[in-house]
């Protein structure tokens, strides 16, 4: 076993101490960054003013260990924080559509389904509108006859008469939502398909 002469006669003390004084310069960093002027400062302490600017950390030989970005001003903050939740929202709805559909004609024949249910509704209500409309007309018709033979038309006909009226009013006030409803789902659909057929496709060019 070869052993150096100069390292026999140095002290186990001294040698430990020359090894923890490189363990620590090696561990040594420094920060180098812009000061308030714009110009590049290395040190050994990060101001936390020059922080949001940027900086970079670096070995004393002059190695890059990283580096950070400058802090982005609030708006663009928010603007960013915005991006991610759409595109978190768009993976998650990429997730749902393939885990419910396994083709497009999946999807077109959920629609038919949807619309066909809202439709159904919808003719329930306009049945029903056309039956309060019918009332309408015969109270009316009722108390202009009576009128005609100079008779009062009485307080209740006359309730009877507003009460349909404004029945028929709610009935087609229901009748207009139900109608976006369908307008919206056959949108909502459609979109569905598109981006499906997006996701087909670029799943297709990955394999």
């Amino acid at each position: 076993m070869l052993t150096c002469p100069r390292l026999r006669h140095v002290s186990p003390l001294l040698l430990l101490i020359t090894l923890a004084v490189g363990s620590v310069q090696a561990d040594k960093v420094l920060y180098r960054y812009l000061d308030d002027k714009g110009q590049v400062v290395l040190n050994d302490k990060l101001p936390p003013s020059a922080a949001s600017r940027g900086y970079e950390i670096i070995r004393p030989d002059g190695r890059l260990v990283k580096s950070v970005d400058p802090a982005l001003p609030a708006d663009e903050m928010e603007a960013e924080r915005l991006r991610q939740e759409e595109k978190a929202a768009q993976q998650r709805w990429d997730e749902s559509l393939l885990l419910r559909y396994s083709s497009v004609a999946d999807i077109e024949d959920a629609k038919r389904r949807a619309l066909g249910d809202i439709q159904i509704r919808i003719s329930i209500l306009k049945g029903n509108l056309n039956y309060l409309k019918t009332q309408v007309e015969r109270e009316e018709a009722r108390a202009a006859e009576m009128e005609r033979r100079n008779q009062d038309v009485s307080q209740t006909q006359k309730d009877t008469i507003a009460t349909l009226k404004s029945q028929i009013a709610d009935v087609e006030d229901l009748i207009a939502i139900r109608e976006r409803e369908k307008s919206q789902t056959a949108k909502r659909f459609d979109r569905d398909i598109s981006r499906f057929s997006a996701l087909l496709e670029s799943i297709g060019r990955r394999r």
